[in-house]
């Protein structure tokens, strides 16, 4: 069974361009902080489809326990972000995550990550989706304002 951990930012995409079922072709269960279901059901206003994936236990709920490592991360990164790292560490498991300072910190605590370009060429590889789908779905995200640098671009435009 493939379990991850994930931060907000690829999810909200996801979920945004109609993209997020794609997730769970790669993985058998995702695990949220209630941080990151609070802020993708108040922010985004996702609670319907969110509700819908823990319902059918693709999606998984968990409290960040290790207060510490919490407090820790808090001075240096969001609430979601942070709860997400304590959970990866803690559950020795990798981590959904997007945002650069995030990146480095989970990098730094030995956390292995993979963020949306990963998930995108993860697809790919495994012939789940095809490289034009793929560019669509880059199309999609950044319609939507999520931001990918041309490097990253070029990993998937040139797969």
């Amino acid at each position: 069974m493939k379990i991850i951990i994930a931060d907000s930012s690829t999810l909200i995409t996801l979920l945004d361009t109609q993209n997020f079922a794609l997730l769970f072709e790669l993985f058998d269960e995702i695990i949220i902080s209630d941080e990151v279901y609070f802020e993708i059901t108040q922010k985004f206003y996702h609670k319907e489809k969110i509700d819908f994936y823990l319902a059918e236990n693709k999606l998984v709920l968990m409290a960040v326990e290790d207060n510490e490592m919490l407090e820790m991360l808090l001075k240096r990164l969001d609430a979601g972000e942070s709860a997400s790292i304590a959970l990866a560490k803690k559950l020795e498991l990798p981590l959904i995550i997007d945002e650069r300072k995030g990146r480095k910190v989970a990098k730094s605590l030995g956390i292995n990550i993979i963020g949306f370009v990963g998930i995108v060429l993860k697809l790919m590889e495994k012939k789940i989706v095809s490289k034009s789908k793929a560019i669509e779905i880059v199309k999609q995200v950044e319609a939507n304002d999520f931001r990918l640098s041309e490097v990253l671009k070029a990993l998937i435009y040139d797969f």
